[in-house]
């Protein structure tokens, strides 16, 4: 069997060095790929102008399919109402105009699965039933995600895979500046949440641990990430006496982040949102950081406690801070831990994982 073309959805702001590297992944591979624009533009915010973008987007994706006559459009999307509106228009506009067979996949980067159980009648009587009669394959980023949709009836179980992000496994460095930049003592260890700053991702959870633990451990908590919890989160720490002591970057660039991983002591992410293979969790293990976080998802599909990280339980700072001043306090457990994740890191290089897609698409050709 030739090797399917595929053309790739390529988002503006999320999820873009994933895309990118997929699509080049499967280049080395072999494959003819090439990438279309799949997101809202910047500053677009009313309903009117979203869909305006989602219209254009997909006539430019008409566009270059005559072009390019894929055999796989690729989306980089998510199984919720607001991203399900959006494949639904783009599909119905491409199999209007496009009129050469192909199939559809979707990558599916976290998931609401309520969703396809209750829905807004559109949703759940429009959408959800036409995207499951015109999409070839769906693709998850965990094992919970695809046993949810097979088990509950959603999908047929050969159109169902689970697949990997990419990491940029060798970009990790040491940098004996890091802290001086930060203003933290060189003795000082440094704890560190990326995400954004919203409840369910657990920052709340992680500042209040740390409030726990500061007067027992020389540490600083570095908060990476921007949303609209940020002044809250600021005066909660001022409220709890730890201001000095905690960190907020701000938005930066997923290129820039690195740093921090690479830097960092302990990564604390303890989420209970509905997260499909969370990029500040993965990048840490590739990185070699000791993880706290929650056995959710794709956490569960490839890391255990205490060889890759310790579980705490969601929405329970008392666990948060136990975790915290366990792997504060042993050097053993930390050493071991940082060691075994640059080993399973490995697992999500560009090689590794594109080859394990490339088999996926192989198999969705023959659907």
């Amino acid at each position: 069997m030739s090797k399917p073309k595929v053309l790739f959805s390529i988002p503006t702001r999320h999820h873009v060095e994933i895309a990118l590297d997929e699509l080049e992944g499967l280049q080395e591979l072999g494959y003819e790929c090439e990438g279309f624009p799949y997101a809202a533009k910047e500053g677009i915010t009313s309903k009117a102008g979203r869909l305006k973008v989602i219209f254009q987007n997909a006539l430019q994706l008409v566009s270059i399919a005559k072009k390019f006559k894929p055999d796989i459009i690729y989306f980089n999307s998510r199984l919720e109402a607001l991203a399900g509106l959006r494949d639904y228009i783009t599909i119905r506009v491409v199999k209007a105009l496009y009129r050469k067979k192909v199939r559809f996949v979707i990558k599916s980067h976290g998931s609401d699965l309520e969703v396809l159980d209750r829905s807004g009648f559109i949703t759940h009587s429009v959408i959800i039933p036409y995207l499951k009669k015109n999409v070839t394959g769906w693709l998850f980023l965990s094992s919970e995600e695809k046993n949810k949709v097979v088990d509950a009836g959603h999908l047929s179980p050969q159109k169902v895979f689970v697949t990997k992000n990419v990491v940029r496994v060798n970009h990790f460095k040491k940098d004996i500046q890091f802290k001086s930049k930060l203003n933290i003592p060189v003795d000082d260890k440094v704890l560190l949440y990326v995400g954004r700053l919203i409840k369910e991702k657990g920052i709340y959870d992680v500042v209040n641990a740390f409030a726990q633990i500061r007067s027992t451990a020389k540490a600083k908590l570095v908060i990476v990430g921007w949303g609209a919890e940020e002044e809250s989160l600021k005066q909660l720490c001022v409220q709890l006496g730890i201001n000095d002591d905690v960190i907020f970057t701000g938005f930066i660039p997923e290129k820039d982040v690195v740093d921090f991983y690479a830097n960092s002591d302990v990564l604390v992410f303890p989420t209970y949102f509905p997260e499909g293979f969370p990029m500040s969790l993965f990048n840490s293990v590739s990185a070699g950081l000791p993880i706290i976080t929650t056995p959710t998802r794709a956490a569960t599909d490839y890391l255990s406690d205490p060889d890759n990280c310790l579980w705490v339980k969601p929405q329970n700072p008392d666990s948060i801070a136990v975790a915290m001043l366990t792997l504060l306090q042993s050097d053993v457990l930390a050493h071991n831990m940082s060691r075994n994740n640059l080993q399973k890191g490995k697992e999500f290089s560009k090689q590794h994982v594109c080859l394990e897609l490339a088999e996926t698409l192989n198999a969705i050709m023959l659907l």
